[in-house]
């Protein structure tokens, strides 16, 4: 594999804490959301030590390592090899129960897990996981670069509409199907609503691993059982570039987290950027971020389920009813007033969320 170490510039350290010069930032390269949060841990801790990002299959032990992944079974086994005079911190994840066997759970007593939410504290603490601290997720919030063509070419599209939008790959969990049976109802009622749904094919080719995968819905034939007319699905989640996604904030009017679980869920920080109101349901992690009916609409959790995925993590559903999605969505878009006080209260608190206000807080488990 192509080497993706990245070499910081040395810089000096605040003095009020002992200097550490180096620290290796190891996580899935291939996994655009581990490598996206790698480039911005490396970018805030610059005034503070040397760093090197590196893919996980070319990492070596040895110094300060933060490994960046999904607490599971194989991750913890895969940082075994880097033990050995390693100081590391787990920056890790979950959607709930990581199904951990004895190997796996010594591991994690050797290492220092941090959590990316209260919600991951919880679900790794019930399964033995000690866990050091919450750092959570965030975002450089002036990043806000859009690409202007690519912008003017959508703003055709939606003209005159009022814009929902959903940014989620093509799973289960992540509540499509109820996200288009949501908006098949708010149609009904504001003719000129409009759903941006920016995902996957059911069917794609995968060019980092070369072949063809299926996801789960098929989607354009979901919205057409449906009767759904005001809508774009863009299928092409992940072919984006970052320009090309900001601008899709950018255009809508509110953001929808469809998603029944989440680690953390960084589209909501997302929308921020933009000061866009979000839409999830009441649970956590989403509770944490979202100040219902000032930052945007929790709907209530009608029900838990657990969900055994691929005998790795039961998944902790937090279902909803999608009458509540539905109108949540309306209470909202037929709202102008009410956006545009949530638009205000975003702008005003959205930089507790930036990543130079959280991502230096990583030291401390060092």
């Amino acid at each position: 594999m192509q080497s993706h170490n990245i070499n910081m510039v040395r810089s000096t350290r605040p003095s009020s804490r002992s200097p550490m010069t180096d620290l290796k930032i190891v996580t899935n390269l291939a996994w655009p959301a581990f490598r996206n949060v790698a480039l911005d841990v490396h970018k805030v801790l610059r005034p503070y030590c040397h760093s090197s990002i590196l893919d996980w299959r070319e990492a070596k032990p040895g110094g300060n390592i933060l490994f960046i992944e999904t607490v599971r079974r194989d991750t913890l086994k895969l940082l075994k090899k880097l033990i050995p005079g390693s100081n590391i911190v787990f920056y890790g994840t979950t959607e709930g129960h990581s199904l951990l066997d004895e190997e796996s759970t010594k591991i994690a007593r050797n290492i220092n897990v941090v959590a990316i939410s209260n919600f991951v504290k919880q679900m790794l603490e019930e399964v033995d996981v000690h866990v050091a601290g919450v750092v959570h997720h965030g975002l450089d919030m002036d990043a806000t670069e859009v690409d202007l063509p690519f912008l003017e070419s959508i703003e055709e599209k939606v003209r005159e509409k009022l814009v929902a939008l959903t940014v989620a790959s093509n799973d289960p969990r992540k509540g499509l199907e109820e996200l288009l049976r949501a908006h098949k109802l708010v149609e009904g009622s504001i003719p000129n609503s409009f759903l941006v749904l920016h995902s996957q094919p059911k069917r794609y080719y995968d060019n980092e691993e070369q072949r063809y995968r299926e996801r789960y819905y098929d989607l354009p034939e979901l919205a057409s059982q449906l009767g759904i007319e005001q809508v774009w699905l863009t299928n092409r989640y992940g072919l984006m570039t970052s320009e090309e996604v900001n601008a899709l904030y950018k255009l809508c009017h509110i953001y929808v987290l469809s998603s029944f679980t989440e680690g953390f869920g960084l589209p909501m920080l997302e929308a921020f950027r933009f000061n866009k109101p979000v839409i999830a349901v009441d649970a956590p992690p989403f509770n944490e971020i979202i100040e219902d009916g000032r930052t945007g609409k929790l709907i209530p959790c009608t029900e838990v389920r657990w969900f055994n995925y691929k005998n790795k993590v039961l998944f902790k559903m937090h279902i909803y009813e999608t009458r509540g999605l539905a109108e949540a969505m309306f209470s909202l878009l037929s709202n102008q007033s009410l956006r545009e006080s949530m638009e205000k209260k975003i702008r005003e608190s959205k930089n507790r969320w930036s990543i130079y206000n959280l991502y230096p807080q990583f030291l401390k488990y060092f």
